[in-house]
């Protein structure tokens, strides 16, 4: 999954939820989902300001 969001990421620094839901597809939709986005948003927020993720 760390690569599959990498490679999002790459493509579409500024992915809205519905692209994170089409590009990541192996996730559990049922309790997951919601704590992954959180992290990718939060991914991208940190690598556009040149932080670390």
């Amino acid at each position: 999954m760390i690569m599959a969001v990498a490679g999002m990421l790459n493509h579409n620094p500024d992915p809205s939820d519905e692209d994170i839901d089409l590009e990541i597809t192996n996730i559990c939709r049922c309790g997951t989902l919601a704590r992954v986005r959180k992290g990718i948003h939060l991914a991208k927020t940190k690598a556009s300001k040149g932080e670390p993720a």
